[in-house]
């Protein structure tokens, strides 16, 4: 008997583990779309309306990761 919930318990935490690594993995895949699109968002304005937010064309793939 003792065997069998200290096989339950151990069961369980690693199915705890595994959730906690598929949350945390879909996160980062969540973050990385949301960078790609503030990326593609800078990329397509002109060179003057970069200027105008403070950016320039060598600048847009740090603004995408800090968020701007």
């Amino acid at each position: 008997m003792a065997n069998t919930a200290r096989e339950g318990g151990c069961q369980s935490a690693l199915l705890s583990r595994i959730a906690a690594w598929c949350t945390h993995f879909v996160e980062g895949v969540r973050e990385g779309q949301e960078i790609a699109a503030r990326y593609n968002a800078l990329a397509q304005l002109s060179t003057p309306e970069l200027a105008r937010q403070g950016f320039n064309r060598q600048t847009i793939a740090r603004a995408a990761l800090t968020g701007f």
